[in-house]
C-alpha cells in the first residue's frame, strides 16, 4: 500500500467541522494543490484540506458522509503548451482522495488508474467509474478500496463519466475522439457511440433517469442522450454567436426542468431548457472561465479557474450575488442540496 501522510491544513474555526452543512461547498483548487471547505453563509473559507497534487474532479456520496477527489501526478497543460517540454507525470500521486466530511479528514487513496480527472459516483455510492484521460481508459473503482478495480479502454482523451440511475450503463465523452459512449456497467464494454463533433467534455446525468447530457466544448452545443439505448435525441445550439463560449460544466435546476451550464472563457452561465431546445437567459460577468458548478440549496456556486474566485449565483435574479477568492485555480465544486 502506498503510504499517505495527508493532513487537515489551516482550520480556522474550532466548530468548523460542525457547521451547518447545508451551508458548506467543497472546492477543488487544481493549481494550489487544496481542497477548500467553504461556509457560504459566512462567507469564508473554514478548512483547507491537502489532498493530493492537482485535485479537479469532486463528488460527495449519496449519503454526504464521504467527499471523493481526483488527484493527478500529470503536470497541468493548457492551450498551447508544449507538452513534450513538461516534466514527466508522477504517477505515484494518482488516485481518488477519499475525506471524512465530519472530521475533514483524507481517510485513504483509492489507486485509480493513470490521470484521473473526472468521475461519477454511482447511485448505490459503492462505485466510483473514473476517467484515466492519458490512458484513454475507465476504471471501476471500488470506494471502499477491498475489492480490485476494473478498467475499460475508450476513445482518445476521456473526460465526463454518468452513470445510468438503474446503474446498468455508464457514459464516457471522449474529447479526442468526438462522441461519447456508452459502456455496460458490469464488463466496462463499449455498447453504443455517438458521435459529436467539437469535443464533448462534461457529462450529467438527468434525476430522473431518462437521459444524459452533454457539453461539447469547442462545439457550443449542448447534447441530449438517451439514457437507455444512447441514442442522440437532440443537439442545442448554445453559442449563437459567441465565438468565445466553450460549454462546460452542467447542473439541474431545483425543479429538473430547467439546466445551468457553465461557459468558461465566455464568463457566462446559461439557463437551457433541454426540452424546447432553447437557452432561456444567459447570466453574464459570473468570472473569467467558470468551469466546475454546483447547485447548493437556492444558489449556484460556480469555480472561476484562473482568478483564484468562486461566484455565487441567485437562479430566479438571473445575477451574481457574491463572489470572492479562494485558492488560486478553482477548478470543481461540490455540495450538499
Amino acid at each position: 500500500m502506498r503510504a499517505v501522510i495527508l493532513a487537515v491544513l489551516g482550520l480556522l474555526t474550532a466548530g468548523a467541522s460542525g457547521a451547518d452543512r447545508h451551508d458548506r461547498v467543497y472546492v477543488s483548487d487544481e493549481v494550489g494543490d487544496e481542497v477548500l471547505v467553504v461556509d457560504l453563509a459566512q462567507h469564508q473559507t473554514i478548512a483547507r484540506i491537502a489532498a493530493g497534487r492537482r485535485p479537479r474532479g469532486i463528488h460527495l456520496s449519496p449519503d454526504g458522509k464521504m467527499l471523493y477527489v481526483a488527484v493527478s501526478g500529470s503536470p497541468i497543460a493548457g492551450p498551447g503548451v508544449d507538452e513534450s517540454k513538461l516534466p514527466p507525470a508522477d504517477r505515484h500521486a494518482d488516485g481518488i482522495a477519499v475525506i471524512d466530511t465530519q472530521t475533514l479528514r483524507v481517510l485513504r487513496v483509492l489507486v485509480a488508474g493513470a490521470d484521473p480527472e473526472t468521475f461519477a459516483v454511482s447511485g448505490d455510492g459503492e462505485t466510483l467509474y473514473v476517467s484515466n484521460e492519458d490512458s484513454s481508459q475507465v476504471s471501476a473503482i471500488d470506494v471502499t478500496g477491498r475489492k480490485p478495480s476494473r478498467s475499460g479502454t475508450v476513445g482518445d482523451q476521456p473526460e465526463g463519466v454518468a452513470v445510468s440511475r438503474d446503474g446498468r450503463r455508464v457514459f464516457v465523452a471522449c474529447e479526442g475522439a468526438d462522441a461519447v459512449l456508452l459502456l455496460d456497467a458490469g464488463t466496462l464494454k463499449q455498447r453504443a457511440s455517438v458521435a459529436l463533433t467539437g469535443r464533448p467534455r462534461g457529462l450529467l446525468a438527468a434525476a430522473d433517469g431518462s437521459v444524459i447530457y452533454a457539453t461539447v466544448e469547442f462545439g457550443g452545443k449542448l447534447a441530449v442522450i438517451d439514457a437507455t439505448d444512447g441514442h442522440l435525441v437532440r443537439t442545442i445550439d448554445l453559442s449563437r454567436g459567441d465565438e468565445h463560449l466553450r460549454p462546460m460544466g452542467i447542473v439541474e435546476a431545483q425543479d429538473g426542468k430547467t439546466l445551468f451550464v457553465t461557459t468558461g472563457r465566455a464568463g457566462a452561465v446559461l439557463e437551457v431548457d433541454p426540452v424546447k431546445g432553447t437557452v432561456v437567459r444567459r447570466i453574464d460577468h459570473v468570472g473569467a472561465r467558470p468551469w466546475g458548478i454546483a447547485r447548493s440549496g437556492a444558489v449556484l456556486v460556480t469555480a472561476d479557474g484562473p482568478p483564484g474566485e468562486i461566484s455565487v449565483i441567485d437562479p430566479q435574479a438571473g445575477k451574481v450575488t457574491a463572489r470572492w477568492p479562494v485558492g488560486a485555480g478553482p477548478w470543481g465544486v461540490a455540495a450538499e442540496r
